[in-house]
């Protein structure tokens, strides 16, 4: 393997550098038709090609305590629970036996085709069976999907990593503790401890996360000040993290600890959940979403340019069939998977009783299944004292490879997918269009109210009020007929708008009910079963789809 030599750490000169690398990459791809984020990686190829930058290692710690607590909690921060509740079945059977299931796959035909032991095999499937949630959630955020398919595909990214990072830790703690060469059978002696750590490690993380999300939101329900609040989502957002990877879990295997993925996870959901009811004001969740947005560019900039720069070191002339192998494995596993789990869930009503995963979706979630910091960090992170230097080159190797295939092939080739299934941007870009539309037609309507209302009080001159009042009249009537128009245009918002209108009323008939049962106006069993139907019409309304309403086959 070529050497390399690596800046020993991330300076602020190479960050200056990198980011102003990221600007010019970002107006160019506005001319040119490719993901950011795959730009960048292959312009961090060319940098590292021609030696214009000293790489900086993408090791573990500076993946997962530096970059991914951010991205994830951005993420998850953004992520409505009502768009992730339909496909909460199919995110935790993805997450879990069909990450489980990919790795041991991956291990079995890695070891029969390559001769790889047992154990190293695996290790391999646990850094390549999940995809990167840094990856997905930055190309799904361009293509700007429906919202329960993008809720769909970001909330299993965000989960399934969780789990291979447990398994991979799992899996490294028995190779130091048997040995690489340890034959097959060694890991049924760990199967029942490491399942009960296994589930220690996963609940234990979403309860710190939420407990940590729901501590500083308690906190900030005592102030009004947007610069403490947004102070206390960048604590939880690391803190959550820290502190579930500084609880132990104690069985057969050592050095466990709480998932601290899973914890930020958590914390970015209940915040970004429950702040406003919590108290939080809009503006204030405006300026905390401005802000970890910004944050999301910025790591995201810094992390794709680092894989780009990392990924080019190695010379793969001599093992190009075991890097092609690799790659292969890693999307046979992926599409057993996807369409495996996926024909178990929609044949099972008691799952998935609305069709909640149509094939295309399947499509989408396969192609979507993006490799890239956190694999990277995990390979690197193997101690070179435990797994013989021949192995662990060749597994470097394997890994950097998949995530080149998927980030440069699949990066670049799933808007077209989305296109051929017809799941275009036209329709995201009409409903982007509808909520502007109707966010300026009632700031204009409530401007001309208020108008009426200042000129009564003798604040305003009548010609002045004449003047305004025709500019907002003329305004509300421009509004109005181009909402009209784009009713007319696309059939597919129309029943978008009707679902949004009756989840509201059944809201406001909720509300109206628990009202009349605090002031005594009907006894509490009455008004609970009425609020009980109106929950069960709001969530079966939010399970419809538009293939429902017109009577033909969901896609």
């Amino acid at each position: 393997m070529s050497a390399i030599s690596y800046a020993s750490e991330l300076d602020v000169q190479t960050i200056f550098t990198l980011m102003g690398v990221a600007s010019v990459v970002g107006v160019i791809v506005r001319w040119i038709k490719i993901p950011y984020t795959v730009a960048l990686v292959l312009v961090g190829l060319v940098l590292g090609f021609f030696n214009l930058v000293t790489p900086i290692e993408l090791t573990e710690e500076l993946v997962l305590f530096i970059f991914l607590p951010a991205l994830l909690f951005e993420a998850s921060w953004n992520l409505k629970l009502t768009h992730l509740k339909p496909s909460a079945w199919i995110i935790l059977i993805l997450a879990t036996i069909g990450v489980t299931f990919s790795i041991g796959f991956i291990g079995w035909v890695l070891h029969t085709l390559l001769g790889l032991p047992i154990l190293v095999s695996l290790l391999f499937g646990a850094m390549v069976a999940p995809t990167d949630p840094v990856s997905v959630v930055a190309i799904m955020k361009q293509l700007k999907l429906d919202h329960y398919l993008s809720a769909l595909v970001e909330g299993e990214s965000l989960c399934n990593d969780a789990t291979a990072v447990v398994l991979f830790k799992l899996l490294l703690a028995v190779l130091i503790l048997k040995g690489a060469e340890a034959a097959p059978l060694v890991l049924q002696e760990y199967a029942l401890s490491a399942f009960l750590q296994f589930l220690v490690v996963m609940v234990g993380g979403a309860v710190v996360g939420a407990v940590v999300g729901a501590s500083f939101l308690a906190f900030a329900k005592q102030l009004d000040d947007h610069l403490m609040e947004l102070t206390f989502t960048t604590i939880a957002a690391y803190g959550s993290f820290l502190l579930a990877e500084s609880i132990s879990v104690p069985g057969q295997i050592p050095h466990l600890h709480l998932s601290g993925v899973i914890a930020s996870v958590s914390a970015g959901l209940v915040m970004g959940n429950f702040s406003q009811k919590m108290g939080m004001t809009a503006s204030t969740r405006v300026i905390i979403s401005s802000f970890w947005e910004y944050a999301a560019f910025f790591m995201n900039s810094l992390i794709f340019l680092l894989i780009g720069l990392d990924i080019q070191v190695f010379d793969y002339e001599k093992h190009w069939y075991a890097v092609i192998v690799g790659v292969a494995v890693t999307l046979l596993a992926r599409i057993l998977m996807i369409y495996g789990a996926s024909f178990f869930i929609n044949v099972n009503r008691k799952i998935n009783r609305k069709k909640l995963f149509p094939l295309s979706w399947q499509h989408v979630l396969f192609w979507g299944g993006l490799r890239g910091a956190l694999s990277m960090a995990l390979v690197l992170s193997l101690p070179k004292e435990i797994i013989p230097q021949e192995y662990r080159e060749l597994i470097i190797l394997m890994v950097f490879g998949v995530v080149f295939y998927t980030l440069v092939f699949q990066g670049t080739t799933i808007s077209k997918l989305l296109k051929l299934l017809n799941f275009s941007n036209a329709s995201s870009e009409a409903y982007s269009r509808h909520q502007e539309l109707k966010t300026r037609l009632v700031g204009a309507q409530q401007a001309l109210s208020r108008l009426s209302a200042l000129s009564q009080g003798d604040h305003v001159f009548p010609v002045v009020k004449d003047k305004i009042n025709q500019q907002l009249s003329d305004e509300i009537a421009e509004l109005n007929a181009s909402l009209d128009e784009l009713q007319l245009s696309n059939e597919l918002l129309v029943f978008k708008d009707e679902v949004e209108t009756r989840a509201k009323l059944l809201k406001v008939k909720h509300t109206v009910t628990s009202e009349m049962v605090l002031e005594g106006e009907v006894n509490e069993e009455v008004g609970n079963k009425i609020k009980a139907e109106l929950i069960e019409s709001l969530e079966e309304l939010e399970h419809l789809q538009f293939g429902d309403i017109k009577g033909e086959t969901t896609k």
